[in-house]
């Protein structure tokens, strides 16, 4: 025991790591404050495997899983198995797979920084990680981002081990291939990064006979073969289909507009669909590497970013540009292993924008941007242990401490926000009231024959089959189509599960469908603007859904 307290930094280390551990599951279930849409269609996606075999469309241990709206890739969907068999259909099942990726990634990023820069940019890089903006937010949410970095990371990791011993580019092929089935901007990135790797450390990799190379591309293959079977059958590139930053029609009208006042030839060598669509790109990839959506302003998307934070610390720019005034100079004279990881970062750093920047709002969107994280964060890092060997004098360590003094309110500032503020602030865009909705009708809807709910606020159905808990084997049997259907009801319009729950809109006046036998869920949004026509003595309001902020969102009531 002695011996551990001679070891201060051990402890200082040890310590945060604690904090940065509780703060990733502290109200886990409560913050953010709602299960997201893609969240809920994750948890129903595992419980659906849990306990029929088959994703809730009836395809049995898909690799891709097939939901209400698109194709999904299918590793967070598989990891979540187990979290949800554990927790249950909740909060904590769904977050819980996140949490465990978020801390594989620091682990990542710290052997990678480790075998690149040594032991003490390891730490600094994994500490920074820990309490990053960027990382902590897809650290607690079921979205792919966070499940992508440590597949990212130990790939690169292994690769650079493997350039030096050959085993271990085994266990980076594996990673690299299995990265492409947790997000889709790594369809892109990763193959590119790893020509990038394969060209810089190409010297290294020629030391191996031909026969001995192959095979890791062959075990990398092999991986991604029914990915590629897929995307064939064009099942992997369906999102992106809707999401590019060229649709055609749009384009089409903007080359139009632009030639409304010139078609002559001259006139349409600027105005054509090849320019257009570059210029939209590189609007997006100046905004990706923008020190506003960085350090400042971070994403528009209140599910992805803290308003009035950046993705990063502002003291991480002062880090940054630090590492580059401290490497550059002397880039040259550095030994060749040291140059070529500089430059692995660096074009790592170029690279991870573009998948994002081919999509309508890329050059902002946090979440297919996160893969511009982990360099930046190593840079950051180079940039404090920089300025750790200026504190050899009292002058130099009372910068350094006035500089963590820093550092630590800016950190703590951002969580303060994270937990208190941002819940309130967010709420809409977390879609919240469905839990309340789905908890009540699991206690009441037996005492009804139909069930009616408001499809309009944000699709129904998946929410309700979540919280419901519905049974996913008679789901399968029951779900035919989710396309309303005028009149399938008197007074409304939707489909149906089943002969009890309806899903769809009401029409107004929305008293006619208030009968004994009817429990009705409508949203204020649309269906009661004014909440006076419960006065109605036909109309028994049973409960009220709240916001965080205390405004109404669903009222749930029946008839006399």
């Amino acid at each position: 025991m002695r011996s551990i307290f001679k070891k201060p930094f051990v402890i200082f280390v040890a310590f945060f790591f604690l904090i940065a551990l509780i703060l990733r599951l502290w109200q886990l279930d409560k913050i953010p404050v709602s299960l997201f849409g893609d969240e809920i269609d994750v948890g129903l996606q595992a419980y659906s495997i849990l306990t029929t075999g088959k994703d809730y469309m009836g395809n049995n241990l898909p690799v891709m899983f097939h939901s209400f709206s698109e194709y999904r890739l299918p590793m967070q969907l598989y990891l979540a198995v187990p979290f949800i068999k554990a927790s249950g259909l909740n909060e904590i099942g769904v977050r819980g797979a996140p949490v465990l990726m978020g801390f594989l990634s620091i682990i990542g990023l710290y052997f990678l920084a480790k075998e690149a820069f040594g032991k003490k940019a390891a730490i600094i890089a994994a500490l920074f990680m820990a309490f990053s903006p960027w990382h902590f937010m897809f650290s607690r949410q079921a979205n792919d981002a966070g499940i992508l970095l440590p597949f990212v990371l130990f790939g690169t990791y292994f690769f650079v081990r493997g350039v030096k011993d050959y085993r271990y580019l085994f266990a980076s092929a594996v990673f690299f291939g299995l990265a492409i089935y947790s997000y889709a901007i790594a369809s892109l990135f990763v193959p590119l990064f790893v020509v990038v790797l394969a060209l810089i450390y190409r010297k290294n990799i020629l030391r191996f006979s031909p026969k001995k190379l192959v095979l890791p591309v062959i075990v990398g293959i092999l991986i991604l073969l029914p990915y590629t079977f897929l995307s064939l059958s064009g099942r992997t590139t369906q999102r992106f289909s809707y999401i590019t930053v060229a649709p055609k029609k749009e384009v089409i009208a903007e080359v139009e507009a632009r030639r409304k006042w010139s078609n002559a030839a001259f006139s349409r060598v600027f105005n054509n669909k090849v320019v257009v669509i570059g210029e939209r790109i590189i609007n997006n990839y100046s905004k990706s590497l923008s020190i506003n959506f960085l350090f400042s302003e971070g994403d528009p998307n209140p599910r992805q970013s803290v308003a009035g934070y950046g993705l990063f610390y502002h003291f991480d720019l002062l880090l940054i540009l630090l590492a580059f005034w401290a490497v550059a100079p002397g880039f040259s004279k550095l030994p060749q292993e040291k140059k070529n990881i500089f430059l692995a970062l660096g074009l790592w750093l170029i690279l991870a924008p573009i998948p994002s920047d081919l999509t309508q709002g890329g050059g902002t969107h946090a979440s297919r941007l996160i893969l511009m994280l982990p360099p930046l964060i190593l840079f950051s890092a180079i940039g404090l242990e920089s300025l750790l060997k200026g504190t050899h004098n009292v002058k130099g360590k009372l910068v350094m401490g006035v500089f963590v003094l820093l550092m630590v309110f800016e950190a703590t500032k951002f969580f303060q926000s994270y937990f208190v503020i941002w819940p309130k602030e967010s709420w809409r865009a977390w879609q919240s009231g469905f839990k309340e909705v789905g908890t009540f009708l699991k206690a009441n809807s037996d005492k009804y024959q139909r069930v009616f709910l408001n499809n309009t606020y944000e699709p129904m159905l998946p929410r309700f089959l979540f919280w419901y808990g519905y049974d996913m084997k008679l789901f399968q049997r029951e779900f035919v189509d989710d396309k309303h259907i005028l009149g399938i009801y008197p007074g409304f319009d939707g489909f149906k599960l089943g002969d009890k729950f309806y899903f769809g809109d009401l029409k107004k006046p929305i008293e006619n469908l208030a009968l004994p036998e009817n429990l009705i869920v409508a949203s204020t949004e649309k269906d009661v603007t004014d909440p006076y026509i419960f006065d109605n003595p036909r109309l028994n309001l049973l409960d009220i859904v709240y916001s965080p902020i205390k405004s109404t969102i669903f009222y749930i009531y029946t008839g006399q």
